[in-house]
């Protein structure tokens, strides 16, 4: 049976309260490890269990606390925000890290989270980049002409992680590594000095942020071509005794995409449409689940050259394995593709977890597994399921749509913008438009043009705001001046989530909130994106995501309290013995200990 959410219900959200446990004198285990998988929705390993095997979420549910009513407390639900979120321990109203990307008003450009130009790949690039991006189809945003190169560091985010606090509690013994697909995700869970975050881009890299070299061993994977091994391997079902379409129906669903030239039904190519290794085989690969087992791979080999979890002290991980997202908004949440993947998951977990139990030893090490965020259904499958759903246009700046709509709005409303005159200075920036950039869920005005029309910033946000609530598709719509105040609902969900996710120094001029069920369709290069999913809204289907937590002192079974995983901080800390990091909202879960 498919599981629908109720957005519009007041989705829990866990009462805000400080971290008060007392640290614990000693730690409990040798090694914790923070296993996110990006954009596993929580009913997956609900409703899907019974296809599971028994070593992998199967021995994490029984075996550790299930935490089946685990929900973001924020509302944008991206990457960025919520790998910052879960070892801080806190929002992005504090991490700083309101989206992936943000405009920057002290630049004029844009705003990587987890990147700037300050530093060069390392080892450096010697293919195309290919690093995976969640947010590459769809992408509703309209960015600032100048964008600037953003190679990884950790120094946007703003709040201190348990990476840091195992630092100072160890004075810098313990070890520290971020591993991912993706480089935020590597990079925001893992700390300001962390021992090494690598990430994929057609081979393990880092940054000179962190080393002007690779470690040895990440060096020797890279050199024997360990990611190569899939090109031109067919991606076929993991269980092709299983009816999967009995499960989650065809093959073939309406608004299913084709991935990096991979095709709508089974079996799926991973060459990339090419005859020999490039770019393209990279992208396929990631988008298929043969990228976790690249990552599970890199990971047994940082495990056991570090010697993780058999130090005098203990040790961190955190390992994200970012397949499942890309395949996800590839072909959607009720796809044959997502269950394949989830099963395949589950096989990861049980692999990963039997190779701790011989390395580390059973009771020496800690799991938290989660993931960042969760995903709307395709429209198409929802409006089968009688819902009202759609992809709304967000068009350009000067086209129809969200976007062009509203900039001919603003001009109607405040005046047309005047032409340079030509004897004006050539090299001085002249604004052209009132929007500046519209990073959904974010709009930016133009502040300079509304300096030089002698305009509010504030009264020309209150009146577009006004313009958006009466638009299809849009479900409410805050202004910075709004938010800065908290002057929101305090019994709502949504005002509450998205008052979490507001920072004053970064977040836009409004915050616009679609409809359950939504999507933004954007345009770009000319192409119309309308297949696919996305995420980032407070809706239940972006925010319930799994908390699994596996370790000595903790019995198995479900656990019906109320949590978000940025209980993960606090959980981490108990085990490793250390401080909860400073920022940190919510402190360990009264259940995850009972008897």
């Amino acid at each position: 049976m498919v599981r629908f959410f109720a957005p519009l219900l007041l989705a829990f959200i866990p009462v805000l309260a400080a971290a008060a446990e007392p640290t614990p004198a000693e730690p409990k285990v040798k090694l914790v490890v923070l296993v996110v998988f990006d954009q596993l929705r929580a009913d997956y390993i609900d409703k899907w269990q019974p296809h599971f095997g028994e070593g992998g979420f199967k021995r994490l549910q029984t075996q550790g606390a299930w935490f089946t009513k685990c929900n973001y407390p924020y509302a944008t639900t991206s990457t960025g925000p919520g790998h910052a979120s879960l070892l801080t321990g806190a929002s992005p109203s504090k991490t700083g890290i309101v989206n992936n990307e943000w405009f920057d008003r002290a630049t004029s450009a844009e705003a990587y989270c987890a990147g700037t130009e300050r530093y060069d790949l390392v080892p450096p690039a010697t293919v195309e980049k290919a690093n995976p991006s969640d947010e590459a189809k769809p992408k509703p945003i309209e960015p600032s002409k100048k964008k600037i190169k953003a190679i990884g560091t950790p120094e946007r985010l703003l709040s201190p992680t348990l990476a840091d606090e195992l630092k100072a509690s160890t004075n810098g013994a313990g070890k520290v590594f971020g591993l991912s697909l993706k480089d935020r995700s590597g990079i925001l869970p893992s700390g300001k000095k962390p021992d090494g975050v690598y990430w994929f881009d057609g081979r393990f890299v880092t940054s000179t942020y962190y080393r002007d070299t690779p470690h040895k061993w990440a060096d020797d994977f890279n050199k024997a071509k360990k990611a190569d091994a899939w090109f031109g391997k067919e991606w076929a079902k993991f269980k092709p005794g299983l009816d999967y379409e009995a499960i989650v129906g065809v093959d073939d669903g309406a608004g299913e995409g084709k991935g990096s030239v991979q095709g709508v039904k089974f079996p799926h190519p991973t060459d990339g449409g090419l005859k020999v290794v490039g770019k393209k085989y990279y992208e396929a690969l990631a988008n298929s689940p043969f990228g976790n087992e690249v990552l599970l791979d890199f990971a047994k080999v940082c495990i056991a050259e570090e010697k993780l979890g058999r130090h005098d002290v203990p040790d961190l991980l955190t390992l994200s394995f970012s397949s499942n997202d890309l395949i996800g908004h590839t072909w959607g949440p009720d796809s044959q593709e997502v269950l394949d993947t989830t099963l395949r998951s589950d096989a990861i977990v049980e692999n990963l977890l039997k190779y701790l139990d011989a390395t580390v030893g059973e009771g020496k090490y800690a799991v938290m597994l989660t993931a960042d965020h969760g995903i709307c259904p395709l429209p198409e499958f929802a409006r089968k399921q009688g819902l009202d759903a759609k992809r709304i246009s967000g068009r350009t700046f000067s086209g129809g749509g969200l976007i062009g709509g509203s900039e001919k709005f603003l001009r109607d409303t405040f005046g047309a913008i005047e032409k340079p005159k030509a004897e004006a200075d050539p090299k001085a920036s002249v604004p052209t438009r009132y929007l500046e950039a519209v990073p959904a869920p974010y709009v930016y005005l133009n502040h300079r043009l509304l300096e030089a029309k002698k305009l509010k910033p504030d009264d020309v946000a209150a009146a577009l705001a006004a313009y958006l609530r009466k638009q299809d598709g849009v479900m409410r719509v805050y202004t910075h001046a709004t938010l800065k105040a908290g002057a929101v609902d305090k019994n709502n969900a949504i005002d509450q989530r998205v008052l979490r996710s507001f920072h004053p120094d970064r977040s836009g001029d409004l915050y616009v909130v679609l409809k359950p069920y939504h999507l933004i369709s954007a345009v770009t290069l000319g192409e119309i994106f309308s297949t696919g999913t996305g995420h980032g809204s407070p809706h239940e289907y972006d925010t319930h995501v799994p908390l699994l937590v596996y370790g000595p002192g903790v019995t198995g079974g479900t656990r019906v309290e109320a949590v978000t995983p940025l209980h993960s901080a606090a959980i981490g800390a108990y085990f490793l013995g250390t401080r909860t990091p400073a920022d940190a909202e919510y402190g360990l879960p009264k259940s995850l200990l009972r008897k």
